[in-house]
């Protein structure tokens, strides 16, 4: 089961209210080896014999941000260390989430690019004075080439920067000017126009906040569709599900649950479809209970029984706020109607387990994904003559990864784009910093011998090199397959 928070939106580019006159070194010292001591008390890297570097990272980016302190002066000094110290681990499910945003003036040089798909810097958005036509290429930056610049100005402040999906979220960050004083912004860039070649001498400027938000989603353009049971034309089912939220009171909840309970309802029509979609684009994560359940509906609960386990087992850290959020989980969902009773009876047995192994002086406690914990399979599915197809953009991660890797376990088609990708440390929890500003995003458990590997995306069988947010054409393209 894996209950990760979705991901914290890439477009944040906002720090905390700097008014006022502040110590920010201090700050700086502070929060860092808070952010340290956390990842030290609670994170399962430190006792996970399979990744014996883990402790000594974590050292090396507190010492890093340490050194940094001398030269902090200001709130983007503090913003910028801690991310540096962060994007360290190389993890998505390691962050930092700001509690106390506001603002942050932002200077472009009236121009941005983005990562157009096949590993190209281009730009795709500019001011009508804009000193480049949409289209042109980056070839290189005061003598830098594209590729190393970017991972250079970016990269190393976001991590995981081999991946396609982090790039593509990303990209359109190297031309915005967000008083980062451990980056040189470029002065003077060559570009390719037309098949020649331009260089361009930057004039940074302001960008005003009432166009960041545009001009930011410009450059990695994203399909967020609402929540949808659709019949097409042809009979094809299609489920559109942009999110898997596990709280019962979020968004994302309060609209998978009609759309479910309907799928339960009209399982012998929907398996009799032509086709169905199961449209993941949008998704960032959540619970995986909501694609197991949906699972069950498909291809039926003994057929999810009989799969093999996705991994060995599950070693979570048995800290005590660990075992105080797998509490909190229990409570939340113990009267709730919308959350499965596998889902319940999940959360129980690992906070148990978890309070058992601490009182044994263990640091590890292994969930092992015992037939006896699978819901029983009463009745027989309905036969399901559609063929499955899996839709996925490259911002599917988290427990919408663990959507695809189950569904295509089953039969299902993976089509679309390639996802992002996550470590083997899963299911987060937030720790508030000594400063107040911002708080630690720090995983519970690792997997052991997961098939998929760690920072290894999914890749679709049929790849989608369209426009992701044109939901006419991929149907149309869809049910030509």
């Amino acid at each position: 089961m894996n209950l990760s928070l979705p991901a914290i939106p890439a477009a944040v580019l906002l720090i905390g209210a700097t008014n006022v006159p502040h110590d920010w070194a201090t700050t700086l010292r502070a929060d860092a080896q808070a952010y340290h001591d956390q990842i030290a008390d609670n994170h399962p890297g430190p006792f996970n014999k399979l990744d014996p570097d883990f402790a000594r990272r974590n050292d090396a980016g507190l010492a890093s941000a340490l050194r940094r302190a001398a030269t902090v002066r200001d709130y983007p000094g503090y913003l910028w260390v801690m991310r540096g110290y962060v994007a360290s681990f190389n993890d998505g499910h390691v962050a930092l989430d700001l509690d106390q945003p506001a603002p942050l003036p932002i200077r472009w040089p009236g121009f941005l690019t983005g990562f157009d798909g096949t590993g190209r810097q281009v730009v795709m958005t500019g001011a009508d004075d804009a000193p480049l036509p949409l289209g042109a290429m980056l070839v290189s930056c005061d003598g830098i080439d594209a590729q190393r610049l970017t991972a250079r100005n970016v990269g190393a402040f976001r991590g995981r920067w081999e991946l396609v999906s982090q790039r593509a979220t990303n990209g359109g960050r190297l031309f915005l000017d967000a008083a980062n004083p451990y980056i040189k912004r470029p002065v003077r860039c060559r570009f390719k126009v037309d098949g020649k070649l331009q260089d361009v001498t930057l004039s940074w400027r302001d960008l005003p906040d009432a166009d960041f938000d545009a001009r930011f989603a410009a450059t990695a353009p994203r399909a967020r569709p609402e929540f949808a049971a659709r019949t097409l034309a042809d009979g094809t089912r299609w489920f559109s599900l942009p999110g898997f939220n596990g709280d019962p009171d979020s968004a994302d909840a309060k609209s998978l649950t009609p759309i479910i309970k309907s799928m339960r309802k009209d399982a012998l029509a929907i398996a009799a479809a032509p086709r169905i979609v199961l449209d993941l684009r949008g998704n960032g994560g959540g619970s995986s209970d909501w694609s197991y359940q949906i699972a069950a509906i498909l291809w039926g609960q003994a057929a999810v029984n009989a799969l093999p386990s996705g991994s060995e087992g599950v070693d979570w850290r048995a800290s005590a706020g660990n075992i105080a959020t797998l509490e909190g989980y229990r409570t939340a969902w113990q009267n709730s109607a919308d959350v499965s009773q596998a889902a319940k009876d999940w959360a129980a047995r690992t906070a148990k387990g978890m309070t058992s192994a601490r009182a044994r002086g263990q640091a590890l406690w292994r969930e092992i994904d015992a037939d006896e914990a699978k819901p029983a399979a009463n009745g027989a599915a309905p036969v399901l003559k559609a063929r499955v197809f899996v839709l996925t953009d490259w911002g599917c991660g988290s427990a919408c990864l663990d959507a695809v890797d189950l569904w295509t376990a089953l039969g299902g088609i993976h089509v679309g784009q390639e996802t992002s990708a996550d470590s083997l440390y899963m299911d987060v929890r937030q720790v508030a910093l000594p400063s107040g500003f911002a708080r630690a995003v720090i995983p519970m458990k690792v997997y052991r011998g997961r098939k998929r590997g760690s920072n290894v995306p999914a890749k679709p069988v049929h790849a989608y090199t369209g426009d992701m947010r044109n939901t006419d054409l991929l149907e149309r393209w869809i049910t030509a397959l």
